[in-house]
């Protein structure tokens, strides 16, 4: 059994995954990471993970909804919280949201990535706090 909420986050760019580990880690999770989602779906199987942040644009514009349909569409898995943190609003002019998209994006939530680092902390927490329930 693990101490710490193990979170998966899923994302391309190495920058950012060197960026936000620190932050995760000093806020008490255990960060995995993947750079695409077929090694995404691997960590899910192989590391099960507490929750999964990920972001939408990783080989294709829509790998991360892609992923994300899998994963909640697997019995094993499903219970996993997702959060898709992406900027693809502003690289592709299409807004998401979880109210009115959610019947088919299949996450959790949705949020850009320049959120402030408090925010999203929080807002991790509260959604490992809601699966736990």
């Amino acid at each position: 059994m693990h101490t710490k909420p193990r979170v998966l986050l899923v994302d391309a760019d190495l920058d950012f995954l060197q960026t936000m580990q620190p932050v995760l880690e000093e806020n008490g999770f255990e960060l995995l990471s993947a750079y695409s989602a077929r090694e995404g779906w691997e960590m899910v199987v192989y590391e099960q993970p507490d929750m999964i942040i990920m972001e939408v644009m990783l080989e294709r514009h829509d790998s991360g909804f892609v992923l994300a349909r899998a994963i909640k569409s697997d019995p094993r898995y499903k219970h996993i919280p997702i959060l898709f943190l992406t900027d693809v609003a502003e690289k592709t002019g299409f807004e998401f949201d979880t109210g009115k998209d959610g019947y088919w994006m299949k996450a959790d939530d949705f949020l850009k990535k320049s959120m402030p680092m408090p925010d999203l902390v929080s807002r991790i927490n509260q959604l490992l706090e809601e699966e736990a329930v």
